[in-house]
């Protein structure tokens, strides 16, 4: 359940950033959904690495 959290938590931090970044006009749609691909395969990579250790 624990990690649950931590991933909804990481997602919905990743969504505010780039929703933050088009507030500021610094992302186009495409430019926004392909930050997001990379951010949160980032993120899913890192925290299965974590969980390896």
């Amino acid at each position: 359940m624990k990690g649950q959290v931590n991933d909804e938590q990481y997602v919905l931090s990743v969504l505010q950033k780039a929703f933050d970044k088009g507030q500021q006009g610094h992302m186009d749609t495409d430019t926004m959904i392909h930050w997001l691909k990379q951010e949160l395969q980032l993120g899913y990579t890192t925290n299965q690495s974590e969980k390896a250790l």
